[in-house]
Order: structure tokens, then sequence, then C-alpha cells
């Protein structure tokens, strides 16, 4: 063959690019945002990596999995994992025309799965920090079913480990009533930082999955100083760890002084919270043991922006709060 010939074949063929300093063959493109690279073409399927905002990529051929707002189209990149095409910048390429097919076997949804129960009130968030937006506000004795685990998760109370839901968001596991058997259930693989803003989705797994943008914040104003002169600030954290500051606290059947006292908790007591709930004025917490306490009780203030402490009403309905209904 001669060389003018090989040239004009090369010219031909998918170009050559190195990305992530690995030489791989494809055609390039662009992350427009942070996106997840999975295992299968769906989105409650592992990651195997993410590509940020702007990163290069290459991709070697197209299939079809999960709708992503108005593309049902994944792509396979040179690190063997999918991209949904509604993440790249370039959404004027006609990439079934360019790229061959995956073929018939790279369609198929691949999980593991497993039944859990929450234990307390519980955020379940587009990624695993509570600076994360919240997809879904579950109550306690919630069934959820289980895809996959992290161990890299923001640390709530002791435990960094978050599991993914086939809601498509994570739960943390100290929320559960037991920690699942990770034997049986994959890595989630690394997790990127998104919000809801820029990750639509509508995969028809369950109603409170279906995301709405934008939202709007959700924090409280904060009405407080965010800790009293003898205490340091803390870090936030959910569930929040706050301390009596009277001689007694009384935890009540319910958020009003009227309500029957369960339990009596003493000066410089550990407490946990869930939630708040706002009466007349007065603001109360939940807490772990489901009965309610008066902030004005605890040396912290819960009930400012501080904490991102949810209102318990929002809890009241799976997926309700604002900002959560469907379009």
């Amino acid at each position: 063959m001669g060389f003018k010939r090989l040239l004009y074949l090369l010219s031909l063929s998918p170009t050559f690019s190195t990305v992530r300093g690995e030489a791989a063959t494809g055609i390039s493109a662009t992350a427009e945002t942070n996106t997840e690279c999975k295992t299968c073409p769906h989105s409650l399927c592992p990651n195997t990596l993410y590509y940020s905002y702007d990163e290069p990529l290459n991709v070697t051929c197209w299939t079809r999995g999960t709708r992503i707002v108005d593309s049902n189209l994944w792509l396979r990149s040179t690190s063997d994992c999918y991209v949904t095409e509604y993440d790249l910048t370039d959404n004027t390429t006609d990439w079934t025309s360019t790229l061959p097919y995956c073929g018939e076997d790279s369609e198929d949804e691949d999980l593991t799965l497993e039944d859990a129960t929450t234990k307390y009130k519980t955020e379940c968030r587009i990624c695993t920090s509570i600076s994360c937006d919240t997809v879904a506000y579950l109550k306690e004795n919630t069934e959820l079913e289980l895809t996959c685990w992290t161990p890299t998760g923001q640390i709530i109370i002791d435990d960094p480990y978050w599991m993914k839901t086939t809601n498509n968001c994570y739960v943390a596991q100290k929320n559960l009533y037991s920690k699942p058997d990770i034997t049986y259930l994959d890595p989630c693989g690394p997790i990127p930082f998104m919000e809801i803003a820029t990750h639509f989705n509508e995969n028809g797994t369950s109603e409170v999955n279906k995301r709405s943008s934008p939202r709007e914040e959700r924090f409280l104003p904060e009405t407080k100083a965010l800790s009293s002169p003898d205490h340091e600030v803390i870090t936030p954290a959910y569930l929040i760890n706050v301390t009596v500051g009277e001689e007694y606290a009384y935890c009540r059947t319910c958020a009003d002084d009227s309500c029957r006292a369960e339990r009596r908790y003493v000066f410089d007591q550990e407490v946990w919270l869930q939630c708040l709930v706002n009466t007349n004025g007065t603001w109360w917490s939940e807490t772990t043991d489901f009965c309610y306490v008066k902030n004005s009780d605890f040396w912290q203030y819960p009930e400012g922006d501080y904490y991102r402490n949810p209102l318990c009403e929002y809890f009241d309905e799976p997926g309700s709060g604002p900002g959560d209904e469907d379009d």
C-alpha cells in the first residue's frame, strides 16, 4: 500500500487522542457539567468514574438507556463506561450516524438490589453530602431498595457510608434500621458533586425521582446567633447533634407545652435531632427518640440555616417540600 493511500485511510478513521493520560481511539467530546460515567447506560447503574465540567473525553459507540430530559442516547467512552448525551457540550452531532451502535447487550441494566427500611426521617440526596440537593423526604419506616454503597460520603454521627436507592438518590446508612450486607451490593464508584438544576432526570423508577428545575433553596432564615458565648460553633451535620442548656429539657409527644412529656433530658446531655417544627412562633425539634423538645432548651439554635435542618412537615408525604412538586 502506498504511503499517500495509507494517510488517506487514516484520515477517515476515528480521531486518536489522549484522555486522562492514556492513549485511546474515539471521537472527542466534552462534558458540559459534572457527569457520571456508568457501568451501563441507566441512571441507577454504578459509576466507573466521572468527568468534571469542561473535561474532554473520547466516545466510541452509542446505545439507548435512561431518558435524560429529551434524550435516551448514551455514549460509551474509551474508559469502557457510559455517559448520557445530554451532559455533553455538543448537542448537534448525530452520534447515531457518526458512531457505531454498541450492540443490544449494551442496553441491559445490571443492578444489585437489597431491601432496607429508614429508622429516622431521612433526606434522600442527589449526592453524598448534606450540601447536595434533596430529591425526596422519606419518613421513618419507609421501605427502600438499595442498589450500591459508598464509604466516602459525609460522616453522619460516626458513619461515612451512604447507599444509593432506586429513587436515584442517596441516603446515609446511619438513618437505616440496620447496616446492609454490602457483600451483596455493588460499590457505587466515584460520585461527583451534582445539582438538580443541571441534572434533570425522569427515569420512571418512582414518583419522587422526577426532578424539576430550578428549585428554591430551602434553608430557613437564621434567627439567632450560632452558639452560646460559652460553647464553640459546631460543624453542621445531619442528624444534628446538640446539648441541653437547661437543668431539664422535656421531650413531648407533640411540639407544644400542653403535650405530655415522654422523656426528660438533663443539663449538657447530648441529643440528636431529626427536623424542625414551628408552633405559633416557637421552634421545636423532633429528636431521634421521636418526641419534641423546645429549641430554647438547647445551647445551640437548630432553627438557624447554619444547620440545614429540614422542617418535619416536608416528610408528611414522600417527596414533598418546597420545589419538589412535579411540573
